[in-house]
């Protein structure tokens, strides 16, 4: 007891430990925009356009990704994006085309 009294009174402040969450310290923008939203717009816009203007164009991922030069897995996405959103059809050979609209 003699010692732990010792202690308290050579170092009073290592016993009074505040404890403080670490993300409480992050900066609130801790992470920046890592991609280009500029630029992906342009990409996007140039993707659909290509199938706009060309409604016979029929593609393979591999023949779309070197077409647009990009990773075959951002085209992959882009894609899929584009299938989900109507404006795409994946089919049957595995080939992305312009869906056709009929009336």
């Amino acid at each position: 007891m003699a010692k732990e009294n010792a202690l308290e009174s050579r170092w009073p402040d290592i016993l009074n430990i505040v404890l403080v969450p670490a993300v409480a310290r992050l900066p609130e923008n801790s992470f920046p925009e890592r991609r280009n939203v500029a630029s992906r717009t342009t990409l996007l816009r140039r993707i659909r356009s290509e199938f706009e203007e060309m409604p016979g164009l029929s593609l393979t991922l591999g023949q779309a990704a070197k077409l647009f030069g990009i990773p075959p897995e951002t085209c992959a996405r882009i894609l899929a994006q584009f299938a989900e959103e109507g404006l795409l059809c994946l089919t049957i050979n595995s080939r992305y085309a312009l869906r056709i609209q009929r009336p």
